[in-house]
């Protein structure tokens, strides 16, 4: 069998690329390949250590490149590599050496773009030296894949060429773990979710910013926010809860219950009715896709993948980047038309089958298919 070698951070680290790779390689079987994982970047341990990370960031680059082109050197069966890189220059920089180390030795390429900044794809577009040093190195012999429509656009434009080389998929969920209800509060308040990593690129201090208009034009009473989610830096969520008038987290209208995982997460989206993420820029978030599979009414901002998956007013509504006067008006829409979600069962049926990671196995086993075809 032919091994696909797949870089990625260590898998121990959170957040959604950690969370989708944990249950790909978990997941994945194939008749003609197995899957390998390598560690690239830094390490999760590091996290809450952003000067020790950066002192430490070159020295693991270097240890990763070596033990890379010993991995190579030594393992024969390797025929595709698969990188993970986001649309930011470090991480650019960072995967384009391997890159080069990779096509050095014959190895056949893909990548599978997991962020996207439009600051960055506009300094690659704006430039021309950084447009054909981007073009030779991520699209010239490479089959990519991206997470929105509109991230495949901005590839082409990029150069029209390498169109047929563009995939276009999602990120993926487990359905087995999925709990599907019409869930109905019995009290008509509406319980409104937001998970994920709480900070500021995520829309939180936007939210917090609703919640304190809600309960100014007296309509906080409508709703419970759960605010779900590991902080990026200590003390974060401190602040957060700073920004509220204690009588708003005495009453429980607003929740911060931190990290949640297993069957409490699932159980949290099935006693919820609104997900809420406002994120400034966004791939395609593991935590939207089990919304949707969960059932959820899902307000978003129009960014990455969002622009694919939400059909206003059919199983969500669109806000706009920072404004949380926008989300004030969804939140309204919500209160104001009882039966927003009424699809709910059918929506978490149809997106929970569309989003399983049976789907992204599949996807991926033919597409290596495709790549080893091509070599031949």
């Amino acid at each position: 069998m032919f091994k696909v070698l797949i870089l990625t951070n260590p898998l121990n680290h959170e957040g959604g690329i950690a969370n989708y790779y944990n249950l790909f390689f978990k997941s994945f079987r194939s008749k003609a390949f197995n899957i390998e994982q390598f560690n690239i970047g830094s390490r999760a341990y590091l996290f809450y250590y952003p000067a020790i990370k950066r002192i430490l960031y070159l020295f693991y680059y270097v240890f990763d490149l070596f033990m890379f082109i010993i991995k190579l050197s030594f393992d024969n069966k390797i025929k595709i590599i698969q990188f993970s890189p986001s649309l930011i220059p470090v991480p650019l920089i960072r995967d384009g050496i391997f890159i080069l180390i990779a096509k050095l030795y014959k190895k056949q390429v893909v990548i599978f773009y997991r962020g996207w900044k439009t600051p960055t794809l506009k300094i690659i577009n704006s430039q021309s030296f950084v447009r054909n040093i981007f073009n030779a190195i991520f699209q010239n012999n490479t089959l990519q894949v991206v997470l929105s429509r509109s991230f495949k656009k901005d590839l082409e434009n990029l150069n029209s060429k390498f169109i047929n080389t563009i995939r276009v998929t999602t990120t993926a969920i487990d359905k087995k773990r999925i709990i599907i209800t019409n869930h109905k509060n019995k009290n008509k308040v509406i319980n409104v979710l937001f998970l994920g990593r709480v900070q500021d690129l995520k829309g939180v201090e936007e939210i917090i910013e609703a919640i304190r208009q809600l309960n100014e034009e007296d309509k906080l009473k409508y709703f419970n926010f759960t605010i779900a989610g590991h902080e990026n830096k200590v003390g974060y969520i401190s602040k957060l809860m700073g920004f509220l008038d204690e009588a708003i987290i005495a009453n429980k209208k607003v929740n911060f219950p931190g990290r949640v995982l297993g069957i409490a997460k699932y159980e949290l989206y099935a006693k919820s009715d609104i997900f809420l993420l406002p994120s400034y820029t966004e791939g395609c978030p593991n935590s939207l896709l089990e919304a949707l599979a969960s059932g959820l009414f899902c307000i978003t901002t129009p960014v990455g993948a969002m622009k694919d998956l939400i059909d206003p007013k059919k199983n969500g509504l669109f806000v706009q980047v920072m404004n949380h006067t926008d989300i004030v008006k969804a939140l309204n829409y919500t209160l104001m038309n009882y039966n927003y979600n009424s699809n709910r069962l059918q929506n978490a049926k149809k997106y929970s089958e569309q989003f399983d990671i049976k789907q992204q196995v599949r996807f991926f086993d033919e597409l290596y298919q495709d790549v080893m075809k091509s070599e031949k």
